[in-house]
């Protein structure tokens, strides 16, 4: 599960099984600081882009999507010869789907056992009902950078091996229609068929794993956070998908029959 950037084999052999891996050491703990300082020195709390949950009487920032468009730091690491470097353990012709940096400060809350992409959604005034993330792709690529110790204390993710999703069903409709009703979310029925493995990592580490990855984390219980920036690659040959996918999300809607739209609900 753990490796080191040189163990390059050991890697695609170890990813290309399981569907995820945990390289060590890839940026350094100074340099991840650094952005670290900048981010929260720099945070625009009314940036449309941003989104809060509620604890107690507080407003806590949960996460910054499309962060790369904020801070330019972040977006030469999500284009970085060492990302791509790995990417190349999945597939080539890796395009940046979507970007987001989770807080998760003390108090904050984890997220559900997901499988990523796999619901239905539709646009605003039409009636067509497109399948997830399927529309940009068939396959995907989710790299998590830590800028805090991840630990099961503070909430580190959790992740399956992406044969377990076979378990539910061999494609993408079969998966969808197993899941809560429209949304990636495993049902509680479903939930031991995963053998769930916690990402107990450190600074600059970085966690790649495949869509098909069933994963979920848990409150953070301690008092300091755990911040992760998240990237989504996919394999596509334009570089405008990314523009796509958030102009969909904002176009996108939750109705009675689609209840639960995942692009407006997470």
């Amino acid at each position: 599960m753990f490796f080191h950037q040189n163990q390059t084999s050991e890697i695609k052999k170890f990813y290309y099984k399981n569907g995820f891996a945990v390289i060590k050491d890839i940026f350094p703990k100074e340099d991840i600081h650094k952005v670290k300082k900048k981010v929260l020195s720099k945070l625009n709390k009314k940036n449309k882009d941003y989104y809060f949950e509620k604890f107690g009487k507080k407003n806590l920032l949960r996460r910054i999507e499309r962060v790369t468009n904020y801070f330019s730091d972040i977006q030469n690491i999500a284009y970085s010869k060492k990302i791509f470097k790995i990417l190349n353990v999945s597939y080539k012709n890796n395009v940046l789907f979507k970007d987001k940096l989770n807080f998760k400060f003390p108090n904050g809350a984890g997220f559900l056992p997901h499988i990523d992409g796999h619901f239905f959604w539709s646009k605003k005034d039409e009636k067509k009902i497109q399948k997830g993330w399927k529309v940009y792709s068939n396959k995907f690529t989710n790299i998590a950078i830590h800028l805090d110790k991840a630990t099961k204390k503070n909430g580190c993710l959790f992740i399956a091996n992406k044969n377990d999703t076979k378990k539910i069903g061999k494609n993408w409709g079969q998966i969808t229609n197993k899941l809560a009703f429209n949304t990636p979310n495993i049902s509680k029925k479903d939930f031991n068929k995963f053998k769930f493995h916690p990402m107990e990592v450190d600074i600059g580490d970085v966690v790649i794993f495949d869509w098909k990855c069933a994963h979920y984390s848990t409150k953070n219980k301690s008092k300091n956070s755990r911040m992760i920036l998240y990237f989504t690659y996919c394999q596509n040959k334009s570089k405008k998908i990314r523009n796509k996918y958030y102009l969909d999300k904002k176009n996108s809607q939750t109705d009675e029959k689609f209840k639960g739209c995942i692009y407006t609900k997470n």
